[in-house]
C-alpha cells in the first residue's frame, strides 16, 4: 500500500486528484495538507473537509500556509467558482480538521515512515519549503514528490510561469533544491495542456458515472466555461489530475520523453516563477528534477474512468468515445 500525503490548494482539478487517489486500491492517503493558492487558506482547508466527507474516507486535514514567501497575489480569481470547487453544494465535519499545522503534520509522518512517504504537491509549495527550512535531513527521508507545476517552454499566469510556481517562487526554488536527494517529478504545462478533457468526455462521465460522476461534472462546469473564456477549448484541462495519473503510473508518459534534468527558478522581477530547464545537460550541474515531456492522453483519460469509475465504464468509454 502507498503512502501518500497531498498537499495542495483545493481546486477543482484538485479535487479530482484527491477523488482519484482515494478511489485507488493501493494508495492509502495519509493526510491532506492546504495551503492558500486557489482559494485563500479557509477555503482550501473547507474545500478538503467537503472531500474527505464527500468520499467518506478516514484521514483527516492539516492546515498549512495561508501566504506564500513572495506575496504575488490573494488566490486565482473566479476560475474555479465563488468557492474553489464549482459552488457545487457539499456538507464538511469539523472534526476532520487537526490542531497539528500541516508543516508538523508532514515531518512527524515522514520521521515515523523513513523512505516511504510520497508527497502529491498539486499547490503552491510552501509548507514544503517551511518543512525544509525546519529539518532539511528529516525531508530528504521522503520517498518522492509530484508537483504539478512549471514548464519548459510555455507558462499560464504570465508568459513564462505557471500559477502554483508563481505564487510562491521562492517556495518553488527551495523544494527543488531538495531535488538532488529526493526524486521531483514536475508535470508541466507542457504535457497538462497536451490532455484536455473535451466536453464530449465529461458528457460521457456524466451520463455513466452515477451520483459521483454527475457531481464532477456539476463541479467542472465553471473551470470549463473560464477555458472556453480565455482559450477557447471546448473542454478543459484538469492539471492536477494528470499529476495524480502520472504519480500512479507513470508509462502515461513515454519513458524516452522523461528527461532528468537540472531546474532553477527565477524568483524576480517579470520572470518571477518561471523554471528553466536544462534538458540538454549545458551546465552539467547536480540534476534534481524528472520531467516528461510527451503524455499518452488516452491511455491518462480511461485511467482516471477505470479508478474512479470501474473497468465497466473505462471498457464503455475506449468503445464509445475513444474509438
Amino acid at each position: 500500500m502507498r503512502k501518500i500525503i497531498f498537499d495542495t490548494d483545493p481546486g477543482i482539478d484538485d479535487a479530482y486528484a484527491i477523488i482519484t487517489a482515494m478511489k485507488h486500491p493501493d494508495i492509502k492517503v495519509l493526510g491532506i495538507c492546504t495551503v492558500a493558492g486557489n482559494k485563500g487558506i479557509e477555503f482550501t482547508t473547507t474545500n478538503a473537509q467537503k472531500l474527505i466527507k464527500l468520499m467518506n474516507y478516514d484521514c483527516q486535514v492539516y492546515k498549512g500556509a495561508k501566504d506564500s514567501l513572495l506575496k504575488v497575489a490573494d488566490d486565482a480569481g473566479a476560475t474555479h467558482g465563488i468557492d474553489g470547487l464549482g459552488g457545487v453544494p457539499l456538507v464538511y465535519d469539523k472534526s476532520s480538521l487537526s490542531s497539528i499545522s500541516a508543516v508538523d503534520y508532514i515531518l512527524n509522518t515522514v520521521k515515523e515512515n523513513p523512505n516511504e512517504i510520497e508527497i502529491i504537491a498539486i499547490g503552491p509549495v510552501t509548507n514544503i519549503a517551511l518543512a525544509i527550512r525546519k529539518d532539511k535531513e528529516t525531508m530528504k527521508k521522503i520517498k518522492a514528490i509530484y508537483t504539478m507545476g512549471g514548464g519548459v517552454y510555455r507558462g499560464n499566469i504570465t508568459p513564462v510561469a505557471e500559477f502554483n510556481y508563481w505564487y510562491d517562487a521562492q517556495a518553488t526554488k527551495e523544494m527543488f533544491e531538495l531535488g538532488v536527494d529526493v526524486p521531483i517529478h514536475m508535470i508541466g504545462l507542457d504535457i497538462t495542456h497536451k490532455s484536455i478533457v473535451t466536453n464530449n468526455d465529461l458528457e460521457f462521465m456524466k451520463m455513466t458515472g452515477g451520483e459521483l460522476g454527475q457531481l464532477l461534472y456539476d463541479m467542472i462546469l465553471p473551470y470549463v466555461e473560464a477555458y472556453w473564456k480565455f482559450s477557447k477549448y471546448t473542454g478543459c484541462v484538469i492539471h492536477d489530475l494528470l499529476c495524480m495519473i502520472y504519480a500512479i503510473d507513470q508509462t502515461v508518459c513515454p519513458k524516452e520523453a522523461i528527461y532528468h534534468s537540472h531546474l532553477e527558478v527565477s524568483t524576480t522581477g517579470i520572470t518571477i516563477g518561471q523554471t528553466v530547464v536544462d534538458i540538454v545537460d549545458s551546465w552539467k550541474q547536480p540534476k534534481n528534477v524528472y520531467v516528461p515531456l510527451k503524455v499518452d492522453e488516452n491511455k491518462y483519460k480511461e485511467l482516471f474512468f477505470k479508478i474512479v469509475f470501474g473497468e465497466e465504464v473505462a471498457e464503455m468509454y475506449r468503445k464509445y468515445v475513444l474509438s
